[in-house]
């Protein structure tokens, strides 16, 4: 023993000095059975390399309520994510030309969509309620991609649904 009190020998490598915690990386999708494929032979629902949803699905989809207050437009979108993320965005706005509402709702995917879905998603939350009264958050839905290249979504709870088109 040393006068300091240390053990004799050689020194103590000090501690490394403290890092970040890593984000979890994103998972990437590995095929176990081939994708279906168009007659010309190319996937008809390619999937993207950094999430689970198939391509089909991604992007920006408008609609429109019309009924007797007015025509209320309807902006979805859909990114790309893993079960938990958020991957749904949808502004609600209404009556046009008037004063209305305007609402944004956030939702996350819930389950695996597998090679070409359907996309099962969350109870939405409202993000941005003007006025806040006329904003509440969804129920459980399914998206599912019809074969004219439309999307629809169906709330899970009471059926209703909506009916979207590309941007």
């Amino acid at each position: 023993m040393t006068a300091t009190g240390r053990a004799a020998g050689p020194r103590p490598r000090p501690p490394p000095p403290p890092t970040r915690p890593r984000r979890r990386p994103r998972r990437r999708r590995h095929r176990s059975r081939p994708r279906p494929t168009s007659s010309a032979g190319r996937p008809t629902t390619p999937q993207a390399e950094d999430g689970t949803i198939p391509s089909g699905y991604l992007g920006t989809w408008t609609t429109t309520i019309d009924n007797a207050t007015g025509v209320h437009p309807r902006r979805l979108t859909i990114r790309q994510g893993e079960v938990g993320d958020t991957v749904l965005s949808l502004v609600a706005d209404g009556p046009a030309g008037g004063d209305g509402y305007h609402c944004v709702f956030e939702a996350d995917l819930a389950a695996d969509p597998g090679d070409d879905g359907p996309l099962r998603i969350g109870p939405s939350r409202v993000t941005v309620g003007r006025p806040s009264s006329s904003c509440t958050p969804g129920e459980p839905t399914t998206v599912t991609l019809l074969p004219d290249g439309s999307l629809r979504r169906v709330n899970d709870s009471n059926g209703e649904s909506l009916t979207y088109t590309r941007e």
